[in-house]
């Protein structure tokens, strides 16, 4: 689920009546991650901390401030069934076991490289520990990742070639596979970390579980363009399939920017984009149950949410937040969970 915040005298009353909120959405659920998009990640990030001090879940907090006006928006993920197992702040791990599966949400609280380069390097090496402990790969087993690069417009080369060559030396190619991902804008706590990532990974599953899809006549691969992550990625499950889908923008089949400095018009292809990679695997834009959309100039806000009101489902929870992505021509990108009834017999059940 996805909520926006409303504007209050401080960020802690914001905060507090928006888990408020969050709490009466839950009916229930078992709550696995809290992602907080914030819009001074130094200063708040204490008292979202404080806030959640005794709480029970993973959280992650970053600098992309809400384009509503609010000081705080977030994304949460809660599951009805399964043993929820929180490692900590300190590790900063929740686990979901489930009849037939188990998930793995994570991140790494602290770095200690310098660079962009360096610091993606031990996001992933991080990743590698924590998969390997759980008795998993990334190759196998990492499914989705957000990354979020302070200044991108100077700092994205570098975690690029970071990933891509971790990538390399664990065997995701472009003849096998890589993730789905977002890259872009967002700040971290300290003010020095450059890069942050979030995951979630699967077990219990086989690999024909996973899917990952294209729509070739309106996105080409993006290996093309030098970077590494997989336009979105079907989980099928013997009841469900759940999709996730990456950062989109508006990009055509070569590679290119679709409308430059035309942020309506390019709206317009992002969700042509994002419908044509649903539509190719038995998927529509009604099944999205998450939209997180970034603006580069939270300016744009009015002209985005016009279009968006005309092509989403109304009740779709939904996001909007100030964040560049990773060209500076692209003025807006949208991501998305879908899931659906479009199960496969043949696989256990997710429930």
């Amino acid at each position: 689920m996805a909520l926006e915040g409303t504007p209050r005298g401080c960020f802690r009353e914001e905060t507090e009546a928006l888990l408020h909120k969050l709490e009466d959405e839950l009916d229930g659920a078992k709550l696995v991650w809290i992602k907080f998009h914030v819009s001074d990640v130094v200063n708040q990030k204490k008292i979202i901390d404080d806030v959640m001090a005794d709480g029970c879940c993973l959280y992650s907090v970053i600098g992309q401030a809400p384009t509503n006006g609010s000081r705080v928006s977030l994304e949460a993920y809660a599951l009805s069934g399964g043993v929820v197992s929180y490692s900590g702040a300190d590790e900063a791990t929740v686990t979901v076991a489930l009849k037939n599966y188990r998930l793995m949400y994570f991140h790494t609280p602290k770095l200690s490289g310098k660079g962009s380069f360096d610091q993606m390097a031990e996001e992933f090496e991080a990743a590698d520990r924590k998969l390997a402990a759980a008795g998993g790969t990334l190759e196998a087993n990492l499914q989705r990742t957000w990354i979020y690069c302070r200044d991108i417009d100077n700092n994205y080369s570098g975690l690029v070639v970071a990933r891509r060559e971790h990538f390399a030396r664990n065997g995701l190619t472009v003849d096998t596979h890589f993730i789905a991902s977002t890259g872009i804008e967002g700040k971290s706590d300290p003010f020095d970390r450059l890069v942050r990532m979030d995951s979630v990974a699967l077990f219990g599953h086989r690999r024909e579980q996973v899917t990952y899809m294209s729509a070739l006549d309106h996105l080409n691969p993006t290996h093309q363009y030098g970077v590494t992550f997989e336009r979105a990625t079907r989980l099928t499950f013997g009841d469900r399939s759940r999709y996730y889908v990456s950062g989109t923008a508006s990009i055509d089949k070569n590679g290119q920017i679709v409308h430059p400095g035309d942020v309506g018009r390019q709206a317009e292809r992002m969700m042509e984009n994002v419908n044509a990679l649903l539509s190719n695997y038995d998927a529509s834009l009604a099944d999205l149950q998450l939209a997180v959309v970034y603006l580069r100039d939270p300016a744009d806000a009015v002209i985005v949410e016009e279009i968006l009101s005309k092509r989403l489902p109304a009740d779709l929870p939904r996001i909007m937040v100030n964040g560049a992505v990773c060209r500076p021509g692209w003025l807006v990108e949208m991501e998305g969970v879908a899931v659906n009834g479009k199960g496969d017999a043949t696989f256990s059940p997710f429930a």
